[in-house]
């Protein structure tokens, strides 16, 4: 696979997404800024106790699962889109995020109780069934992993799931009153007690897609090719969909599904270090950690109310982006 030559100013390019950071974490209307930024550089007087407690039990938290989440759905994306040849393949586009929304709300309606490790557990259920419905179908349908069938059956299949978690909550009143919001995708019911279990499930999967990225790549140089250098193709398409799984079940089971992460952050990345799928893994986590955490700062500068989910303002960067890939993809024809 040929690269392209990076020019310099895109290697700066993530020093500048991680300096902005800090104002995701100290927008708002609640006049945390000037005493937040004294309390990161660690001089200036003692914060307020109110102030105090609102950075670190709510901001803090909030922008430390934004950037797991964010890196988590930038890599899944990108693992996806190199494994199925499709630029317009994401957890959101395949049915994944829905699957594992579907997951949660038969977690909501049962007797179980809605821990984080039970919702991690529903979550990758529900995008699994999701995963193997699509490849399955599409494998027999065609005889291949198709790219176009994948995302037009992946387009389907969320809509399926989507209603039927729709109608599963209609039945219950209480459960639809208690996670409407979160179906929206939002960091706003981030608890630090999520962080280290999230942390402990996105780190490994990100090393394992780092891991994953070699085996990949020979991949896509061919079945026949890959066998010849002793690689089993079944293994590296079960193993990188098992790191994609663990990835978007983590992510939605704290957050819910958030869209376009997954869909425009791979081509960032390979815009910004080239075609190299091991520095456009690296990228993938780093842009997906940043435009996260950055569209969540965004929503919670613009609403004081924190009603608006992320969402909102990546839809805003992703709906132009997917247009224009569709729109691309159809002209190489």
């Amino acid at each position: 696979m040929t690269t392209r030559p990076v020019s310099p100013w895109r290697r700066w390019l993530p020093l500048a997404v991680l300096l902005l950071l800090p104002l995701a974490l100290l927008l708002g209307g609640d006049n945390l800024a000037g005493p937040g930024w004294r309390w990161l550089l660690g001089g200036g007087e003692a914060m307020p106790p109110v102030d105090y407690l609102v950075l670190t039990e709510l901001r803090l938290p909030r922008l430390l699962a934004a950037l797991l989440i964010g890196a988590a759905l930038g890599t899944a994306g990108c693992l996806l889109q190199r494994l199925t040849h499709n630029p317009l393949a994401s957890p959101g586009l395949l049915g994944l995020n829905q699957g594992a929304a579907l997951g949660l709300v038969c977690l909501l309606i049962s007797p179980l109780p809605f821990t984080l490790w039970h919702a991690c557990l529903a979550a990758l259920g529900g995008a699994a069934l999701a995963m193997v419905l699509v490849f399955g179908v599409v494998r027999l349908a065609t005889g291949r992993l198709a790219a176009d069938s994948l995302l037009l059956f992946g387009a389907l299949l969320s809509t399926l799931l989507g209603g039927l978690g729709t109608m599963l909550l209609l039945l219950d009143q209480h459960a639809l009153d208690v996670i409407r919001f979160w179906l929206a995708g939002s960091l706003s019911l981030v608890v630090p007690a999520q962080l280290p279990p999230l942390a402990a499930l996105v780190f490994p999967a990100l090393l394992l897609a780092l891991l994953c990225g070699r085996p990949l790549e020979i991949l896509e140089t061919g079945g026949d090719t890959a066998r010849s250098l002793g690689l089993n193709p079944v293994l590296v398409l079960l193993a990188v969909s098992a790191v994609v799984l663990l990835l978007t079940a983590a992510s939605v089971a704290v957050s819910g599904p958030i869209l376009f992460v997954g869909l425009v952050v791979p081509h960032m990345a390979r815009f910004w270090l080239g075609e190299r799928l091991h520095r456009q893994l690296i990228g993938s986590m780093v842009l997906g950690a940043g435009l996260l955490a950055a569209a969540d700062g965004l929503v919670l500068a613009v609403d004081e109310q924190d009603r608006l989910p992320p969402g909102m303002a990546l839809a805003l960067l992703g709906v132009p982006w997917f247009l224009w890939l569709v729109r691309r993809r159809y002209l190489e024809r």
